[in-house]
Formats: structure tokens, C-alpha cells, sequence
């Protein structure tokens, strides 16, 4: 099936002046379109002139929040992950050890990758190439995502517990597992003979036994 073309006469939907819920109904509207268009045609033969005429709005208010179609792919797979960590009630499990925690919600990444390799390698290469550091150490960056964010709850909550060394601050920390995460990621998107979650399970432990709680 052919995916209809946006006509440069599709009025724009206005996002002027739009409340903050409304501008993230209408952007994770856009990203659920595109998403299914992905899943349809395959992530490559999707345009962004496509993903406006099926999200019904203009390519000048499609351009406005999402740049490229990566940042489509970014908002989308971000959004994804949040509804993953809501469906975990990982916010509920904060007493339970940082290790246990962090796999369980590692294996639910591990699973969803394996069923979408090739939105991989474009997410990945988008992230790095929009790394804005003035934005990041501002912590105004809009590219963190609920990842990160999920990463620093779950490392505070072990740094309180004792289990992690709480001398560095845990956003810090988040950063750090949020690099050694894409790390592992990328192992695997270039040797499809590993096992992701092996590869997980390694970053947990380097990272457990090089930030653990140091003994006095």
C-alpha cells in the first residue's frame, strides 16, 4: 500500500501558544502515527511528508518539534519506555536492591529491542549527534528522556540504602549508566550473535562493583 503524500495545502494545525498538555497530546499524536508507519513500511521507507499527511497535520508544524525523523523515532521510543517503566511500577519497588530493579526494567528494553533492531542504530546515532552538553549541564537538556530520569530515582534510592556510593551525585551516576547501557546496545547492534541481556547483565555488574559503597 502506498502512504499517501502531504498536499502543501494541508492547513496547519496552529501549536502557537498551546498548553503544555496540549503541545505533548498533539507530539505524542505525531509519534504514534509515525509509528505505525514504521511498523507497516519499515522505519527506512518512512518520510516526513508522509508522517505529517497521517498525523493530519502540516509539515511546517511537524518540522517546528521534530526536526528529523529520528527525533520522531527518539519521542517515540521515549515514550514507549515511559509507559514500560509506568506499566513496572518501578516507583513503587524503590526499596527493593538497586540490581534486581535495574535488570528487571533492563530485560523489558532487551525484549522490546529484539523486536525492533533496526529502530536502533537511527535512535542511537540521533542521540549522540543532538548532544547538546551547555543544555545538559544546565539541566535544561529536552533530550534526557525518562531513561535517565529513571536511572537517577532508582541510583538515589540505592545510594540512601547504602548499596551505592553516595560521595557522587546520583544524576552524575545516571549519566554514566546511560553510556555504558548504549554501550552494550551498540555491541549488539553489531554482532547480533550476542545476547543482549548478557550484555546488560555485564553493565549492571561493572557498574554495581565500580560505584558500590566502598567499606570504611
Amino acid at each position: 500500500m502506498t502512504i499517501p503524500y502531504a498536499p502543501e495545502s494541508l492547513p496547519a494545525v496552529s501549536v502557537e501558544g498551546l498548553r503544555p498538555q496540549k503541545k505533548a497530546r498533539l507530539l505524542n499524536r505525531i509519534a504514534s502515527t509515525a509509528g505505525e508507519l514504521f511498523h507497516a513500511h519499515g522505519y527506512g521507507a518512512v518520510t516526513m511528508e508522509q508522517i505529517a499527511a497521517c498525523a493530519e497535520v502540516s509539515k511546517r508544524t511537524l518540522y517546528k518539534y521534530f526536526p528529523a525523523k529520528e527525533a520522531v523515532l527518539a519521542h517515540l521510543l521515549e515514550t514507549e519506555l515511559a509507559r514500560d517503566l509506568a506499566n513496572l511500577r518501578f516507583r513503587s519497588d524503590l526499596d527493593a536492591p538497586f540490581r534486581s530493579t535495574v535488570l528487571a526494567l533492563l530485560a523489558e528494553s532487551a525484549a522490546w529491542c529484539e523486536r525492533h533492531p533496526d529502530y536502533l542504530l537511527p535512535y542511537i546515532r540521533y542521540k549522540f549527534a543532538s548532544f547538546e552538553p551547555r543544555a545538559t549541564m544546565a539541566g535544561k537538556g529536552e533530550d534526557d528522556g525518562d531513561m535517565v530520569q529513571a536511572w537517577t530515582m532508582l541510583i538515589a534510592a540505592g545510594q540512601d540504602r547504602g548499596e551505592l556510593d553516595a560521595t557522587r551525585p546520583a544524576p552524575q551516576l545516571a549519566i554514566y549508566f546511560h553510556y555504558l547501557y548504549f554501550g552494550a546496545l551498540m555491541r549488539w547492534i553489531t554482532d547480533r550473535r550476542l545476547n543482549l541481556m548478557q550484555e546488560f547483565e555485564a553493565v549492571v555488574r561493572l557498574f554495581v562493583e565500580g560505584a558500590g559503597a566502598v567499606d570504611p
